[in-house]
């Protein structure tokens, strides 16, 4: 068994063996004090040092990761984000700095200790804003990379560590592995070690951590397997809400919880047919952009043969000639389900309490384009669905709090109440 961790300060990979790994862990919570020390002004302008570098066309990560979600990295990076971050997560931007009024209280917050991070396949930018959070909070982190995706974390914790003195104290307190995630003994190891555990991906993968048995009183916050989908008014949608439909169907191959996999069309069951056309017209505007990756082999052929099913069936089809999108078409609502492969449901819908039957228990978000009644009666109709998110059209992949409904910041800090 070897389990490989990963430098934050150099592109050296060091074998463990299990012993050499669990001792590792243990040696973690030393780093702790630095971290702690420092001040949330400090803080801030060391992130903001990787925002300007990785901002600049001439850096490498900028090249890499122009087309994978840099520009959401970038909005949360910005200095203004964070202090709103904080203030709406903790009431207080320097609660963690000193006794502050937080929201009808007064108090300081101090960080829980070690948060385990087990990061998904799927998006791994939004595994790194967890660890951001963690950091943001003085915690120390623990991270399990995922054998299916590349590393984001680590480069971007070499070029913290090169920010500065409170950028390099920021990135040693974050301990990057990896190993394959059916090893039982090492997940169990990490996860008795934190007094948080965050788990991004699939319903297995998830799961499996939450089984873990931690320290007392820690807890495991779960973010994942997640259904997203869009409801809009077609009167309401202009040429560039159409295209910002289309593109967060297919950002991130459409693999991100809050990814929309349905689009449901408010009244008009007669129009589905304009409806498809203008989603088809929106497609092929972005297709030609770099952030379109081809389709896997095996999701090509996995998608060639819904197509073929579906029209063997009479249901109604559009596709680009390749594997780009594939518009399914309905007469009336259904259960909503998703397939991925850049597959978008359309169906009509007179009523929201009858989309409310169709939603799925684990619904995340749902981007709109409404008239505020609407979307007043939508959110009073589906407010006991599960669903944790309504943004408009266009900002379905943009993170801010509370997420998947919870104030992610404040599950990462033990709040001590101040009288006097």
């Amino acid at each position: 068994m070897v389990i490989r961790y990963h430098s934050c300060t150099s592109s050296v990979v060091q074998e463990l063996s299990l012993e050499q790994f669990t001792a590792k862990l243990t040696d973690i919570a030393e780093q702790a004090r630095p971290i702690r020390n420092l001040s949330m002004d400090e803080m801030i302008q060391a992130l903001y040092g990787v925002y300007q570098a990785w901002a600049m066309p001439s850096h490498p990560m900028y090249h890499k990761y122009k087309n994978a979600g840099l520009a959401y990295l970038l909005a949360f990076l910005h200095p203004e984000s964070i202090k709103k971050l904080l203030s709406r997560g903790l009431r207080s931007e320097f609660v963690l700095d000193r006794t502050s009024e937080a929201g009808g209280f007064k108090g300081i917050a101090v960080p829980k200790g070690i948060v385990g991070h087990w990061v998904a396949g799927n998006v791994p930018l939004l595994s790194l804003i967890s660890v951001l959070q963690a950091l943001l909070t003085k915690n120390v982190s623990i991270v399990k990379l995922s054998s299916k995706q590349e590393d984001w974390i680590s480069p971007f914790l070499h070029s913290l560590a090169g920010t500065g003195e409170a950028g390099r104290v920021m990135a040693e307190a974050v301990s990057v592995f990896s190993f394959p995630g059916e090893w039982d003994e090492p997940n169990a190891a990490m996860g008795a070690h934190c007094d948080v555990r965050i788990a991004w991906g699939g319903q297995e993968a998830v799961r499996s951590v939450a089984g873990l048995k931690g320290k007392d009183e820690s807890n495991t916050l779960i973010f994942g397997p997640k259904y997203s989908c869009s409801v809009i008014d077609p009167l309401l949608m202009s040429e560039q809400d159409w295209i910002s439909l289309a593109r967060d169907t297919v950002l991130f191959q459409q693999l991100a919880c809050s990814s929309p996999h349905a689009v449901i069309v408010k009244g008009r069951a007669n129009e589905i047919r304009e409806i498809a056309s203008q989603l088809e017209n929106a497609f092929n505007k972005i297709t030609h952009l770099p952030y379109y990756e081809p389709l896997e082999a095996g999701e090509s052929v996995k998608l060639l043969e819904y197509r073929a099913a579906a029209l063997m069936n009479g249901e109604k089809i559009k596709s680009s000639g390749g594997t780009e999108w594939t518009i399914h078409s309905h007469e009336r609502l259904q259960p909503l389900s998703g397939q991925g492969m850049r597959i978008i449901h359309v169906y009509p819908c007179d009523h929201w309490n009858e989309l409310v039957k169709y939603l799925p228990s684990s619904i995340q978000t749902i981007s709109h384009r409404l008239d505020a009644d609407s979307l007043e009666a939508l959110v009073h109709a589906s407010k006991y669905s599960g669903v944790s998110r309504f943004v408009s059209v266009g900002n379905a992949h943009t993170y801010d709090i509370p997420w998947d409904g919870m104030l992610v910041l404040d599950q990462l800090v033990r709040w001590i109440r101040v009288y006097g």
